[in-house]
């Protein structure tokens, strides 16, 4: 299975314009979301995460534990750690403020 691509994939259509980035791992069996949105982000876009989630889990191994984390953060910086894993960021967030 490639990560990258099932996240692409699902996330097809599913991007509204309060998403601000995306990070997707599989580590040891352990599925691991985390999305952050602005902080005007309504229910229908968090509710389109929880979707691309969905997708994305259908291209996974079975039996996977799934950490799931969505926020709304117009503030936080968008790099966790190093970067790696970051699947999605959007347009000008590398822009200084």
């Amino acid at each position: 299975m490639h990560l990258s691509r099932a996240v692409q994939l699902a996330m097809l259509g599913e991007v509204p314009h309060t998403l601000r980035f995306l990070y997707v791992s599989l580590i040891d069996q352990q599925l691991n979301f985390h999305a952050v949105f602005t902080d005007d982000a309504s229910e229908d876009h968090i509710e389109s995460a929880h979707r691309v989630l969905t997708e994305i889990m259908t291209h996974c191994p079975a039996h996977l534990s799934v950490n799931e984390k969505i926020e709304l953060d117009s503030a936080q910086p968008w790099k966790i750690g190093l970067g790696e894993h970051l699947m999605y960021l959007r347009y000008g967030e590398l822009s200084p403020a």
